[in-house]
């Protein structure tokens, strides 16, 4: 039996995959990475500090919803870390699999989306196509 119904147009039409977001933040000099302790703490691992999330600028943030399982809910978040200047992602859970630390840090980070030129406040600059010469 064939399903001739139209596409549900409430499922995820982005199909982007997290690997190909981190390489094009990477390409944006984003090539360092952070990670959410459960805490809620961002540790830069560059340079091993941790963080308070309220102390971490994101530059970026690009949501992402699995297109097979749409409960699969991640964002990736473009960072500078606050001792070291390191520029770097951090991928968390939003929603019901959020954990507790990806929660803190996202309800925490200090939102500089509308101010740094570097990068697009909601993609990678590859997705806005613009891409920008940004150092590292």
């Amino acid at each position: 039996m064939t399903d001739s119904s139209p596409p549900d147009p409430s499922a995820p039409s982005d199909n982007t995959t997290l690997s190909s977001v981190l390489a094009d933040y990477e390409q944006d000099g984003f090539t360092d990475q952070f990670v959410v302790e459960a805490d809620g703490g961002l540790r830069c691992t560059t340079c091993g500090c941790t963080h308070d999330p309220h102390r971490v600028d994101a530059l970026s943030l690009r949501r992402l919803e699995g297109a097979s399982d749409p409960a699969d809910m991640s964002a990736v978040l473009a960072l500078r870390c606050p001792s070291c200047g390191a520029k770097g992602t951090a991928v968390v859970m939003y929603g019901p699999e959020a954990s507790a630390g990806d929660a803190i840090v996202l309800e925490a980070v200090n939102d500089r989306r509308d101010t740094d030129a570097d990068v697009p406040g909601a993609s990678p600059s590859s997705e806005a196509g613009d891409r920008r010469d940004v150092a590292p």
